[in-house]
């Protein structure tokens, strides 16, 4: 097949094939454009980007508002007692109400004494 004559120079019909392909791809391209500027489609392809967008930025913007409202991690604390003190321990709080905070009441009139049944 190679060493048919009548076959030509292989690199010219390359060139024409490659030069008939981009003739054809530029011309579909143009027929394709104008085709998407005679319908919407090209531009609900552009608002569907922007939306996508516009989206994505809520997204980011929501999330780094949620992470900027987390406190700050505290150090960690050591454990071991320096010069022979007690670690610091916080305090407990206390299961019921105290004479400083009795709670809170409820549905209760002001001049309800007691005296009512419950």
């Amino acid at each position: 097949m190679s060493s048919d004559p009548d076959r030509g120079d292989p690199k010219e019909d390359l060139k024409q094939g490659l030069s008939l392909l981009w003739r054809a791809a530029r011309k579909t391209a143009g027929d394709l454009r104008r085709d998407l500027d005679r319908t919407s489609v090209g531009k609900a392809v552009d608002d569907a980007g922007r939306e996508l967008v516009r989206a994505a930025t809520n997204v980011v913007g929501r999330l780094g508002a949620e992470l900027s409202k987390r406190p700050p991690a505290p150090p960690p604390r050591d454990e071991r007692p320096q010069d022979g003190a007690e670690p610091d321990v916080p305090p407990t709080r206390p299961a019921g109400p105290t004479p400083e905070d009795p709670g809170f009441r409820i549905a209760v009139d002001p001049e309800d004494k007691g005296d009512k049944p419950r």
